[in-house]
């Protein structure tokens, strides 16, 4: 979030870049509506350049891009109106692709050079067939990995511009390089296309412990209906089995009783048996 605002703010610009485009947001300007900056329209396709992409291309990436010459103008009177105010007004959609400026010569086979600036750079939404107009040093802008090789290139070639992965450039007698203070908008895109990915892929990990959580409140549920209704089945089955319990004491209490009445009834049934035998005798 805090990315996304800083570059829907832009906030790595100038400040009467930022005042601008503050003002539109708030509604306070009228009649300009520009389509961004030129940062927008621009990705770094080679991670280990885009410091080097950034400082060269420091003044070029805040350009306000506009859709006309009209665009441009209304542009220019703001700036004036405003009391402490300087910016560039990019035209797109204009004559990019008839660049008149001599062809850049090609230093592929010289010694220390990696390639083109054009190798580390992608541009988008409609300026991508036509990289001359918006940033018209980028064909002749070189990649280079030793310094030395730079100084002689820039020496050889005073029309072309070198550059180093630490962000300094030669361009004929002149060296220019230094240090940010902040992340400039090529590096803050790029974090913001990492951190997006790594959102949706834990967002649509969270999606899955989401359901998995779902499923598994859900079999508790079950779980915990079938533990009650296991409760109330041994209830019910501790009730039956105390009055089985005291059905079976009634039975063995009776079924004392009853051997009890049969023991009399044997030592009876002898007594008769003797008695019978006596009167036989007596009879006889």
């Amino acid at each position: 979030d805090s990315l996304e605002e800083i570059l829907s703010h832009r906030a790595y610009t100038t400040e009467s870049v930022k005042r601008l485009f503050l003002g539109l947001e708030h509604g306070r300007i009228e009649g300009f509506k520009p389509t961004g900056v030129l940062a927008d329209f621009v990705e770094v396709t080679d991670a280990s350049w885009e410091k080097a992409c950034e400082e060269f291309l420091h003044e070029e990436l805040e350009y306000v891009v506009v859709g006309g010459w009209d665009e441009a103008e209304r542009g220019i009177e703001l700036m004036r109106a405003d009391s402490d105010g300087r910016a560039t007004f990019l035209v797109h959609g204009g004559s990019e692709g008839s660049s008149t400026s001599l062809p850049a010569p090609d230093l592929s086979s010289e010694p220390g050079v990696s390639g083109r600036l054009s190798d580390a750079l992608r541009l988008t939404n409609g300026f991508a067939g036509t990289p001359q107009g918006p940033l018209p040093r980028l064909a002749r802008s070189f990649l280079v990995s030793d310094r030395r090789e730079a100084e002689r290139l820039a020496t050889a070639h005073p029309d072309c511009y070198f550059l180093l992965q630490d962000g300094i450039s030669y361009h004929g007698l002149a060296v220019s390089g230094g240090r940010k203070s902040a992340g400039g908008p090529l590096a803050l895109k790029r974090e913001l296309r990492e951190l997006s990915i790594q959102v949706e892929t834990q967002g649509r990990q969270a999606d899955e412990l989401t359901s998995e959580l779902q499923d598994l409140e859900h079999g508790t549920a079950q779980l915990a209906e079938d533990l009650e209704a296991l409760r109330s089945l041994q209830q019910t089955q501790e009730k039956d089995a105390l009055a089985l319990g005291h059905e079976q004491r009634k039975l063995a209490e009776e079924y004392a009783r009853a051997g009890s009445r049969l023991s009399v009834a044997r030592l009876e049934l002898d007594r008769l048996a003797r008695e019978d035998q006596r009167s036989r005798t007596q009879r006889e």
